[in-house]
């Protein structure tokens, strides 16, 4: 804690605070901060959603799932609906009875289904959560990298 309180001047209890003071004391910090590439948690979040997104239009992944996963605490009912299309590339007459006889089956069906793909959602995003993870911590490890290669130091005492 003293650490965070270095370069904060002394104060007595009649004392009043210079909140503009406090202010451009915290900017200098963050800025000597961002300088030796340290980011702050928030900062490492927006560029992780950031990298994220770059990603998932790449994949053309629809930008809806990319908000539900990367904006919600609970998305792993994503991909179970209960709107399944039921529908036939055929034609004529039996196209509507192939059409027909699926809805009929359909919610049997389901029942053997369901589990399934609700423990494969669950497995999904669990992997998505470490995705996310890593790529937070190569953000951060991207931007200590850069504030070191603009200081020079080449790391030849690293092991």
């Amino acid at each position: 804690m003293s650490g965070d309180l270095a370069g904060l001047p002394p104060i007595g209890a009649n004392e009043r605070v210079s909140a503009a003071a406090v202010m451009a004391l915290v900017r200098e910090r963050s800025a000597r901060r961002r300088a030796a590439g340290l980011l702050t948690d928030d900062e490492v979040e927006v560029l992780a959603r950031e990298r994220f997104r770059r990603y998932g239009e790449q994949a053309r992944i629809d930008p809806r799932l990319l908000d539900r996963l990367l904006d919600s605490g609970v998305a792993h009912d994503w991909n179970i609906a209960t709107d399944y299309v039921i529908r036939t590339h055929r034609t004529g007459p039996a196209a509507a009875l192939l059409v027909a006889l699926k809805r009929v089956v359909a919610p049997v069906v389901r029942l053997y289904t369901d589990h399934v793909l609700d423990r494969q959602t669950q497995v999904n995003q669990y992997l998505y959560r470490v995705l996310h993870a890593s790529v937070r911590d190569v953000v951060r490890l991207e931007a200590r990298l850069e504030a070191l290669e603009k200081r020079g130091d080449t790391g030849a005492g690293l092991p």
